[in-house]
């Protein structure tokens, strides 16, 4: 019988209810597959843009399709081309990764038969159709929001720090959308008094960016802008950045502008949104009241324009651990960028240089600066590769490692079992009573309806403890030993290898390292994959050109992070 993986997707504008869509995408596939002489035995699903090329999902599908012989499926079924992807290149290369693997993917609707050049054709044919309908769409979603935006009305977003939006009910005879409504912009009285003093202390004063945010930061001072990313700014500290943005946008004059940052391209590569040129911006003045004249908005443009920067090195200076050390010493965690003065190198925590050293002092306990020194970092990141990667007692150690996550797992899956079992002895009364109330003479609809949901939440709770079973860690445990036993004691050659090998080396091995300072911790970790066995597989491994292997090809089994004191 072939073995086939599900796998849905879900456009993150589709506004489509996910209990509802992922069920009925799979019901499809389930006829799919029992029309090919198979079964469904696994499932994965995204939540993302069928444009964007880093999904979960699918990244699990096609990490477990590499491993022949572990693998849970044969064949892929998905409800439709345009779930894989709307983009005609990605699904191409998804394709083609997964075929280099043997493996087919099967559409349950539109679609031909992949085996052969008729079905190809008509499957790329299809995936043709789905680009041009993504892609009229975004044609047709903007020219409306163009047009909302030129009547004034705001095309989407929050409402601008200072600024509450107003909704507007559409007119009387409107044959649209009734749930949509025009949004305008009204100030924030509190808040739009912070955004005058901000541009006061700026052009007025002359404060810095970072000064502004000091000041703001102070004791009592006003609230910051919430991030739209929950994991950012998590004190509520204002930064120096948030106050650049704030002084470059122009809606502070009772504009409305739209088109300026380029979020469509940040979501599919990632990243900050680009600022487009200002021909490309769409300007419709005077729509609300403004909270800052012309005159002191141009005033902040020019001193923005001619910020004086310091001077640059004539040569980039390169840090082997840059990108690698992050600070966690309480607040979000931020990249720890290289510094190098009177000789010795260091790595320094960036809150301060961002949201003042008021901010710092209380995220860091204390301390405004939080800094780590480049060579002590290096012992403890060569202890590490020693005792868990490369040194004689590494496997000694991965076997109490994983002894510990089997007992960890088999603890929480208790405790997962016994909330669903307590949640189906509650539901099972509360269906008692229901049928109780109908034998006493109430209303048969009323009841019926309560007793189905009631019936629907337990068949989930059910579901949910019948899948609810200890991991075997057998394969995951025979994988990860026999990938580490693979690799000698490259300890001495990592020691004596160049800078740039040493740096591709740790790059390949997905080195991560935190530091808490105030705590007086610092925790390491690192990943193996195949590739990365086989490239450290040969002791003179990194005594040649380097690793080949790329960190995107990093999605080996991680090890428990290392903690060292300070």
């Amino acid at each position: 019988m072939m073995r086939l993986a599900f796998y849905g997707r879900l456009s993150t504008t589709d506004k489509q209810d996910p209990a509802l869509s992922f069920p009925s995408q799979r019901k499809a596939c389930d006829r799919k597959a029992t029309e090919l002489g198979g079964a469904i035995t696994c499932e994965f699903t995204d939540q993302e843009s069928g444009a964007k090329q880093d999904r979960p999902g699918w990244s699990a599908l096609a990490h477990e399709a590499r491993n022949q012989t572990e693998r849970r499926f044969d064949a892929v079924v998905i409800y439709a081309t345009s779930r894989l992807a709307r983009d005609r290149l990605l699904a191409a290369l998804y394709e083609r990764e997964l075929r280099q693997h043997g493996i087919e993917i099967h559409y349950a609707t539109g679609a031909g038969d992949p085996s052969t050049p008729e079905g190809s054709l008509f499957i790329g044919m299809q995936q043709l159709w789905d680009e041009f309908e993504r892609t009229k769409l975004a044609r047709e979603t903007k020219r409306g929001m163009r047009e909302a935006s030129e009547q004034g009305y705001r095309a989407g977003g929050r409402a601008p720090y200072g600024y509450r939006r107003v909704l507007e009910a559409l007119p009387e005879g409107h044959r649209g959308d009734r749930d949509k409504q025009r949004v305008t912009l009204d100030p924030d009285p509190e808040r739009a008094a912070v955004v005058t003093e901000v541009f006061g202390l700026y052009v007025h004063q002359q404060l810095s960016l970072k000064g502004i945010a000091e000041h703001l930061n102070r004791p009592g001072g006003p609230p910051s802008p919430s991030h739209v990313d929950s994991s950012r700014s998590l004190r509520g500290h204002w930064a120096a950045s948030t106050i650049r943005s704030m002084l470059a946008n122009p809606v502070y004059t009772g504009a409305t502008v739209w088109n300026r940052l380029d979020f469509a391209t940040a979501r599919q590569n990632g990243g900050a949104p680009r600022k487009r040129a200002r021909e490309e911006w769409v300007v419709t003045e005077h729509t609300h009241l403004p909270l800052i004249d012309p005159e002191t908005f141009s005033a902040a443009q020019d001193r923005l324009a001619n910020r004086k920067r310091g001077p640059r090195e004539a040569t980039k200076r390169k840090y082997l651990l840059a990108g690698l050390v992050r600070c966690v010493s309480g607040h979000q965690p931020l990249s720890m960028h290289g510094k190098r003065r009177k000789g010795i190198t260091y790595y320094a925590c960036s809150y301060g240089a961002d949201y003042g050293e008021t901010a710092a002092t209380e995220a860091h306990d204390g301390a405004k600066w939080i800094y780590m020194r480049e060579d002590h970092l290096l012992d403890l990141v060569e202890r590490f590769l020693a005792q868990r990667i490369f040194g004689p007692l590494r496997l000694e150690r991965l076997q109490t490692q994983l002894a510990a996550e089997q007992r960890g797992r088999g603890a929480d899956q208790q405790r997962a079992a016994r909330r669903l079992r307590e949640h189906l002895a509650d539901l099972d009364r509360r269906i008692k009573a229901q049928v109780q109330a109908l034998e006493a003479g109430i209303e048969p609809a009323l009841v019926a309806e309560r007793i189905a949901e009631l019936r629907t939440d337990r068949d989930t709770t059910q579901a949910a403890l019948a899948e609810l079973h200890p991991d075997d860690p057998g394969h995951r445990e025979d994988d990860l030993a026999t990938r580490l036993a693979r690799i000698p004691d490259l300890t001495r050659s990592y020691r004596q290898a160049t800078p740039e090998i040493q740096r591709q080396t740790l790059d390949a091995l997905d080195l991560r390292i935190e530091v808490d300072k105030p705590s007086g911790r610092i925790e390491i970790s690192a990943a193996i994959s195949e590739q990365v066995a086989t490239a450290l597989e040969h002791e003179k491994a990194l005594h040649l050109e380097g690793l080949l292997v790329t960190t995107s090809e990093v999605a080996g089994a991680g090890f428990e992070p290392a903690t060292f004191g300070l």
